[in-house]
């Protein structure tokens, strides 16, 4: 009966298929703990979801000013030659 031996390029890949199988492992493990940790509620949710709205609104009217509407006709010029360079 005759055993065949591994060749050195057999053993180091399985060692890189061991090694990956571990880090899954370790990130599998990771995750599930960030999430008992870090899973938000619906009431965080609502409160992240008000303070966005809150944060578009603030951004709208910025983009409705007249100094924000000349900034932006200034620099058209240097926009189209950038897009021009890319």
């Amino acid at each position: 009966m005759t055993t065949k031996r591994p060749t050195a390029a057999e053993l180091a890949n399985e060692e890189r298929v061991l090694a990956l199988v571990d880090r899954v492992i370790g990130l599998e493990a990771e995750l599930a703990r960030a999430s008992i940790y870090f899973s938000p509620t619906k009431d965080d949710f609502d409160v992240l979801e008000r303070e966005m709205q809150g944060l578009r609104q603030q951004l709208a009217a910025v983009h409705s000013t007249r100094t924000w509407k000349a900034g932006r006709a200034v620099l058209a010029p240097l926009r189209v030659l950038k897009r021009g360079r890319a």
